[in-house]
């Protein structure tokens, strides 16, 4: 396969090197929430990972030049073009929007090398950090601290997963962009998929709307746990946070990006709220932790019980995949009749070995911002997985304790 591109290209200075979920959120807080004031913050879950001054130098640099970021007149148009569920008022917003980091973000290194960075301000404002600064924060880390790695088949390497995923008749997304290596790495990485030819299974698009543009794919995106978790915050309740986040979901886009992310609370809870109305209003739901096998028979048995066919659904799966993984969740979805696609994030675009002993990998970064608090209300996710739970701790507890008393969590 010719596979020609820039690959010295730098991070483009532009909005639009973002995932496309962000600016749906960013619409639908606009409509819904317009002046909710929040905080982020950045959790490290490998305590191993520590910066040097020389990475958070750069790293510093990169969250300053945000200041020139600006949508251009073509990033409108062509958001205009490809997302039609984006509303023309939205658009306009876009157009004026300006990140301000030296207001919005609160960022040090303690004298361990622990990474410490809050983000806080409006919720329009300030919900398009996240996925540019957990990709700055992983490319500066491995531009200054863990250099034993180089680009040695990458691209042998990526093109044979995508094959494996068409020859398996799986469909899939890339998702990589708030874990990627660098932006070379992610650029490297979009341009071999668009290239895959067609086969059983097809490559269906990229979150990042830059390179979906630069390399004419479909954007493409869910929703993120911090709508539920936010919306559940602000109403005061957990038991009928995931529904009422469903519904405002659902009145700002009208059926488009109709995935239901299941596990901010628990899928308990969860299913509880999607009733055959919902259900109905939804093209399918997201896995993002636990068994997905567990998961399937699940989705299966709910579709079912309320009377719909498992076969009009999709379950979208984005959790930790590798090749070989979704291909068995694939087999599996088939043996449940349900339609089935994947999100595929770190294994496409931080799936390296050590330069110095190629028999050893080289350990991709852990690392995630999570919403924290909206005005002076705490917010939670109570995962499938507990190590994935996030929140004030206190705040943790008492929505395990509200749950677990209305029979909603496992």
């Amino acid at each position: 396969m010719l596979v020609t591109m820039e690959l010295a290209e730098p991070a483009p200075q532009s909005i639009l090197d973002q995932d496309l979920y962000k600016f749906c959120m960013q619409q639908a807080v606009l409509e819904h929430y317009p002046d909710v004031v929040v905080e982020y913050g950045f959790i490290n879950r490998d305590p191993s990972m520590r910066f040097n001054q020389a990475a958070f130098t750069q790293l510093q640099k990169d969250i300053a030049r945000m200041e020139h970021t600006t949508a251009t007149n073509k990033d409108i148009e062509y958001l205009k073009h490809t997302c039609p569920y984006l509303s023309a008022e939205y658009l306009q917003f876009l157009a004026s929007y300006r990140f301000n980091p030296t207001v919005d973000i609160a960022c040090s290194l303690d004298a361990m090398g622990a990474l410490e960075l809050k983000i806080m301000g409006k919720w329009t404002q300030v919900i398009l950090y996240e996925i540019p600064l957990l990709s700055m924060i992983s490319s500066a880390y491995f531009s200054h601290v863990d250099t034993d790695w180089n680009y040695t088949g990458q691209l042998e390497k990526i093109t044979a997963k995508g094959l494996q995923l068409v020859d398996a008749s799986c469909e899939f997304a890339e998702f990589g962009t708030r874990r990627r290596r660098d932006f070379k790495t992610q650029n490297m990485v979009v341009c071999a998929l668009s290239q895959l030819h067609c086969g059983p299974g097809q490559c269906i698009g990229t979150s990042n709307v830059y390179l979906a543009r630069k390399y004419n794919m479909k954007p493409v995106g869910t929703v993120g746990h911090e709508w539920t978790m936010a919306i559940a915050a602000l109403e005061g309740t957990y038991e009928n946070g995931n529904s009422l986040a469903l519904r405002k979901w659902h009145a700002t886009f009208k059926g488009s990006l109709g995935i239901a992310l299941t596990d901010t609370f628990g899928t308990t809870a969860f299913f509880a709220n999607f009733d055959r109305q919902l259900a109905s209003l939804y093209a399918g739901v997201r896995h993002d932790s636990g068994d997905p096998f567990q998961f399937i028979e699940r989705v299966h048995a709910h579709y079912t019980k309320i009377g719909i066919s498992p076969a009009t659904k999709t379950i979208v799966f984005s959790d930790g995949l590798d090749p070989e993984k979704a291909i068995r969740v694939r087999k599996y979805c088939a043996k449940y009749a349900v339609n089935c696609s994947f999100g595929i994030g770190t294994n496409f675009t931080n799936d390296f070995l050590c330069a110095s002993d190629p028999t050893k990998q080289s350990k991709a970064a852990n690392i995630v911002i999570k919403l924290l608090k909206c005005g002076d209300k705490y917010c939670v996710k109570l995962s499938d997985v507990t190590s994935k739970h996030t929140g004030d701790a206190c705040e943790v507890e008492r929505a395990q304790t509200s749950l677990t008393r209305l029979g909603l969590l496992d």
